[in-house]
């Protein structure tokens, strides 16, 4: 008996620190539903997932990944949903596959909740027999960008949907991107940097569909390797550096130095077959992140030289992860997968910024004016330092109460960009942001209206 309970101690251990000891942890499991789940970080603190066979299911964390809830689905119609986007707590977009089935494509729509998931109002819709969304992708540079994208509603090959916003999802723009013959789109490709760099991968062949001049033209890069359907991109705020990844391209992945023009093939390591791939930037730095789902696990890589060079990423055993996302605060990413079978991972390190502007140092200390001001739900603070200094960014609402620090650590000299996300119990009216940084102080004004 002593001898059993030694042994089951020991296992357990070993269970035990292969999750607390994994760079990607254990976050809880949901009642998932459908093959092809989807998951957005709206900040280190609220995560929403989407999925669904025949119907919607959506679930919820509003405390980092400790727990999660069910997310009512009323007001939505009855299709699996297929990707989404969360704003914050409060405000989310879903897109769904278009018919029952939710895989084969239709009359598909996006719905948007400004209540945390009470009730859903469909804003959108393709028309067709063919719609899919694939993405609902805003810009984490500039959150005010966002694009949604369909595959053609009236069948492969035909003209694309695309709906545009430039005010944070409050009003859209369509537009029908030409087609490509023979070609609709691939789930969760879609990338957009700013109002003129966006697109998607392609389905049917290893390519990039791209425009850089805010779809007034648009060109089709070929990958270079093998594979067909491009489960995942990703580019540098810079809009040159970029990789891609078929399903089945393991290990190699595609990366672009020309913003997409060319491609040439890049191996990440191992072995092996995946059946779906993901790849993620992380804005305002050279780190990106691959999820390659195979039948015997997954292939988790990291690269901090912009696709370059790979490292291999440990994680719990147990699942196949179709999907990741992740959201970067000061210098600390925050990354959540989700697989089919409802198993979530979570992912907290940090990484090394660089400048989005120039590569220069500064000469002088600047706090730039916020952008959007005013703003609801986001907004964008730079400022920039000539030395290194240890920083702090606050933000205060009118009487001088701290609401939120953003920034808090030693940077080097550099130029910065953050994101404020205004959180469910900020109301309308004057906040004021102070930055420190060693003897130079500055306030600006900022206003929320929502």
């Amino acid at each position: 008996m002593e001898t059993k309970k030694i042994l089951l101690c020991f296992v357990l251990f070993f269970c035990i620190s292969s999750f607390a000891y994994s760079q990607w942890v254990l976050s809880g499991t949901v009642t998932m539903s459908g093959s092809y789940p989807s998951i957005s970080v709206a900040n280190p603190n609220v995560i929403w997932i989407v999925g669904g066979a025949n119907t919607p299911v959506i679930f919820k964390s509003t405390n980092g990944g400790t727990n999660w809830v069910s997310v009512p689905v009323t007001g939505l119609p009855a299709k699996a949903l297929m990707c989404v986007w969360a704003i914050d707590d409060m405000t989310a977009f879903v897109g769904d596959g278009g018919d029952a089935p939710g895989q084969t494509g239709g009359d598909a729509a996006v719905s948007k909740t400004t209540n945390g998931g009470t009730t859903w109002t469909t804003i959108f819709n393709t028309g067709g027999s063919a719609g899919f969304f694939n993405g609902i992708v805003f810009s984490r540079s500039n959150p005010m960008i966002g694009i949604a994208e369909s595959d053609p509603p009236a069948g492969t090959g035909q003209a694309y949907y695309l709906q545009k916003t430039t005010n944070g999802g409050v009003n859209w723009t369509l537009s029908n991107p030409p087609g490509v013959s023979g070609q609709a789109s691939a789930q969760n490709s879609i990338v957009i940097i700013d109002n003129m760099f966006y697109g998607w991968g392609l389905n049917t062949t290893a390519g990039a569909r791209l425009t850089s001049n805010g779809g007034t033209s648009w060109f089709t890069g070929t990958l270079g390797i093998t594979g067909t359907f491009v489960a995942g991109m990703a580019f540098h705020d810079n809009k040159l550096f970029g990789v891609a990844s078929t399903s089945n391209s393991f290990p190699n992945i595609a990366r672009t130095t020309n913003g997409g023009t060319t491609w040439s093939p890049v191996n990440v390591g191992g072995t092996g077959t995946t059946t779906l791939s993901v790849l993620k930037w992380i804005d305002n730095s050279n780190t990106c992140y691959y999820n390659g789902s195979m039948s015997a696990g997954l292939a988790l890589r990291k690269s901090t030289n912009s696709g370059l060079n790979w490292t291999t990423m440990t994680a719990p055993t147990g699942a196949n992860f179709t999907h990741f996302d992740f959201v970067r605060v000061g210098t600390t990413v925050t990354g959540f997968a989700i697989a089919p079978t409802g198993m979530i991972l979570k992912l907290t390190e940090s990484v090394t910024l660089i400048s989005t502007e120039n590569s220069l140092i500064p000469s002088e200390y600047i706090l730039k004016q916020n952008y959007p001001n005013p703003f609801n739900p986001s907004t964008t603070i730079s400022f920039s330092i000539p030395k290194t200094e240890f920083v702090t960014l606050k933000i205060y609402d009118a009487i001088g109460k701290e609401v939120r620090t953003i920034v808090n650590e030693k940077l080097e000299a550099g130029n910065y960009k953050h994101t404020f996300e205004k959180s469910s119990d900020m109301t309308s009216g004057i906040y004021f942001y102070k930055i420190t940084a060693g003897n130079y102080t500055d306030t600006k004004k900022m206003i929320l209206v929502k």
